[in-house]
């Protein structure tokens, strides 16, 4: 009962912080891009690696723009978006940092299963319990997959909600990497 409460209130918390963060801007391209009015800077993070290995903290954003994947191995848009992600990282990762979310998944083991078939080498970071619930909703994410993107000060500029396709992707983070705004 307890955690059905905090997942209440951790929606409610996200309806209000991202009607707070978001605002009106000029028509986009990207059907699912949300842009932030004043963006925030992303919150701190310690978390273990999915699988094993090193922890996985958000010193990774500190070093230039980042690009924060959030999925969950039962969601199917997850899957199909990850296998994306992991291409488009293996050609970008020489300008922009990529990192993994796996949040609140039941089973850690089909998402590692999952991130090992995409041929995702960057790093991903279990987020475990209600907690990552918290951590999302900080960095903006109120559903799945998302993707977050960070500039070079560590400030959140905005997300996609949903599938990202390949060529929009490319062109986002052609402009985050560019520091140019993100609906160019």
């Amino acid at each position: 009962m307890a955690g059905l409460i905090a997942l209440v209130l951790a929606g409610a918390a996200f309806v209000v912080y991202a009607t707070v963060i978001s605002g009106e801007v000029p028509a986009s391209r990207y059907a699912n891009l949300v842009l932030y009015r004043s963006p925030a800077r992303a919150p701190g993070f310690d978390l273990a690696r999915l699988g094993s290995g090193a922890r996985v903290t958000s010193a990774v954003l500190g070093n230039g723009p980042a690009v924060v994947n959030w999925f969950q191995s039962t969601c199917d848009a997850c899957q199909a978006e990850l296998v994306t992600f992991a291409s488009v990282a293996d050609e970008e990762q020489m300008k922009i940092h990529f990192l993994g979310i796996d949040i609140n998944d039941p089973s850690p083991a089909a998402a590692l299963a999952m991130v090992r078939r995409a041929g995702a080498d960057y790093p991903v970071a279990e987020a475990p319990g209600v907690a990552s619930i918290a951590l999302a909703t900080r960095f903006g994410v109120g559903d799945l997959p998302a993707t977050v993107f960070v500039s070079v000060r560590g400030d959140i500029l905005g997300e996609v909600l949903g599938k990202v396709p390949r060529a929009e992707l490319v062109a986002l983070l052609a402009n985050l990497a560019a520091g140019r705004p993100l609906n160019t």
